[in-house]
């Protein structure tokens, strides 16, 4: 494996990771842990640049940090794509696109602490974290040495594509109605069809539904990947997916049965999801890539 492919991986596995510091800082109720300063801590050590020993600034600390790491290792990334890979522009251009997410997306948790962490924006902070993780993913695919020529099928990638894309809006989904409480699962509310004038039990009527259909269409997509004969990589990251998914769907009856009293299962709900995600599209990348020798 080329240097440039594992550092790739490395930065993908720290952000997927950051995700899920990012969704124990919030189920803990430690986002406004450093108060409104940003990047150092209000009235931490050293002048904010180390926490108090209180438990929700050093949780906030820790995932400014752990963000901090992830920029650099995105920027590292870059880097070795220019050095190692500079005549595939295709690839160049989305290890740059990272470099410019990731700083857009400090910007924007800076904005989510001077707006007292306003439910908007926090929604927009982890949709922009996706974004990165999946270019990341495509620099990680591009650069991989496991990729195997298959024959193409537009049709197939059409296929994975809207699955990668329903995981995407099925996470933003759940993360604009964290906070809300609704009881009963797998209905809300017991209900077959709830009351859904207000918003937010309509977003997550919605979550819940598009959920299960999600799963089914995994299911689908994993057993004609088997049928259609697609590569044993694609078929691998289909079931990966779709195991996933089902620890998911699991976690999120438990995150409605504990009443969301868990910052825990709040963060592995997010972090499965994530890499639901990262393998649906490192799937659909696969799919529409041969092989490229290495430059």
């Amino acid at each position: 494996m080329s240097s440039t492919a594992r550092l790739s991986r490395i930065a993908l596995g720290a952000t997927l990771f950051l995700v899920g510091v990012g969704g124990f800082t919030r189920g803990s109720g430690s986002g406004y842990g450093c108060a409104d300063r940003w990047p150092l801590c209000e009235d931490g050590l050293l002048g904010g640049l180390l926490p108090r020993a209180e438990y929700h600034m050093v949780v906030e600390w820790t995932h400014r940090w752990v963000a901090a790491i992830v920029g650099l290792l995105v920027l590292a990334t870059a880097i070795s794509v220019w050095r190692n890979h500079r005549r595939r522009a295709a690839l160049v251009r989305t290890a740059v696109a990272a470099v410019v997410v990731v700083g857009v997306q400090a910007w924007i948790g800076r904005m989510v602490v001077k707006a007292d962490l306003d439910a908007d924006l926090v929604v927009l902070h982890l949709a922009i974290s996706m974004v990165v993780v999946g270019l990341l993913t495509l620099v990680a695919v591009a650069t991989s040495p496991d990729r195997e020529p298959a024959e193409a099928n537009a049709s197939w990638s059409t296929h994975l594509a809207v699955a990668a894309g329903g995981s995407y809006v099925l996470l933003l989904l759940g993360a604009y109605v964290h906070n809300m409480f609704f009881s009963g699962w797998p209905l809300v509310g017991n209900e077959l069809v709830p009351d859904l004038s207000n918003s937010y039990t309509a977003v997550h009527f919605t979550h819940r539904l598009v959920a299960g259909l999600g799963l089914v269409y995994l299911v689908y997509l994993t057993r004609a990947a088997g049928r259609n004969g697609r590569p044993p990589i694609e078929r691998r990251l289909l079931h990966a997916a779709t195991g996933l998914y089902a620890v998911n769907v699991a976690l999120g009856a438990v995150h409605v049965f504990t009443e969301m009293s868990w910052s825990g299962v709040v963060a592995t709900h997010l972090l499965v999801a994530g890499m639901v995600w990262t393998c649906l599209l490192a799937a659909t990348a696969l799919s529409r890539q041969t092989p490229v020798p290495a430059s």
